[in-house]
Parts: C-alpha cells; structure tokens; sequence
C-alpha cells in the first residue's frame, strides 16, 4: 500500500511505526487520513488452507510501516496516538531515521498498489525447486517460460520426464 506517489515523491525522512498486532491496514488508513506519507511494501503469497490454495498479499515487513513527516514540523506525537499504531521504532528519546535510499528503492520495485514486483525472471534449462503444490520439495528443470510468467517443467519421476506448468510463485531457485 502507498499513500504517497511516485510523481509527487519528495526525499524527506522516514521512519518506522511498529503496528499493533493485524492492524497494519487500519494504521496505514488512518495515517493516510491525517495527511501524513505513508507506505507499506506488499508482496503475493499463496497458503494452504483446509486443503485448498489460497493467494494473499501479505504485509513485506509485518507489523511495521513507514511514514514521513516534514522535518520543521514532525507530527510523531500524532503517528505514535493513531489507531492502529502501537509505537514508534526509536533511538534514544527520538524516532530512529530510515534512508530515504532504501524507502526509495522498495518503491520503485513496488506497482501501483504498493506490492513488489518480482525480480526473480528464470531462465530455460536452470533447475528449480517447487515450493507448493503436490509436488513441493521436488526439484524440476525449466523447459520453456511463458509470456504470463507460466513455468513449464519437466520433472524426473521413475525414471521418466514428466511435463507440468506451474505459475512463478510455486518455485523457488
């Protein structure tokens, strides 16, 4: 999620808020609200849950976001009383500081709704591990990639190739 974009993005300090627990999304909204830059990275995962698969964006570092406020006129006090928000990550009495570097690159890898875009782009004939699925654990080699970022594989089982096509997320280096 981003509360700030990237046209109107200005290299002012940040910092970190730590949320209370599963209140990230209410923290990050009520933030928003009150004016201030907000951003939490977000990233897609599937689970398995009662048998069946399930896609999620997760939060990249849960129970924290980062927030920017004007320097001459830092609104921690109001950060640190919003609802949602459990603390501020200090050193010494005041709030610690993030580089802007580093805020800056996990946004310009993030799309329009804050989530990360991958970086991972495989390549034919590089060997995989699948990390879900029926086959997790075992280890395939990668046959062709699809425009859409479906992986065919071919996979050893009793002596014999085995084709399958899998989406991107279901394996792992």
């Amino acid at each position: 999620m981003r509360a700030v974009s990237q046209d109107s993005f200005v290299d002012a300090p940040w910092h970190l808020a730590v949320c209370r627990p599963n209140q990230g999304h209410i923290a990050f909204r009520n933030l928003a609200r009150a004016g201030i830059d907000v951003f939490m990275p977000r990233h897609r995962t599937s689970r398995r849950w009662r048998g069946r698969q399930i896609e999620a964006v997760r939060p990249v570092f849960g129970g924290y976001l980062f927030f920017s406020t004007d320097p001459a006129k830092p609104r921690w006090h109001e950060v640190a009383s919003t609802h949602g928000v459990g603390s501020l990550v200090k050193s010494g009495a005041r709030p610690a500081q993030v580089p802007s570097s580093l805020v800056t690159g996990l946004m310009m890898r993030c799309d329009a709704e804050g989530c990360l875009i991958p970086a991972e782009d495989f390549q034919a004939g590089e060997t995989v591990r699948l990390t879900s699925g029926p086959f997790a654990g075992l280890v395939a080699t990668i046959e062709t990639v699809a425009p859409d970022r479906r992986i065919h594989l071919l996979l050893d089982m009793l002596g014999r190739a085995a084709s399958l096509t899998v989406p991107h997320t279901m394996i792992e280096r």
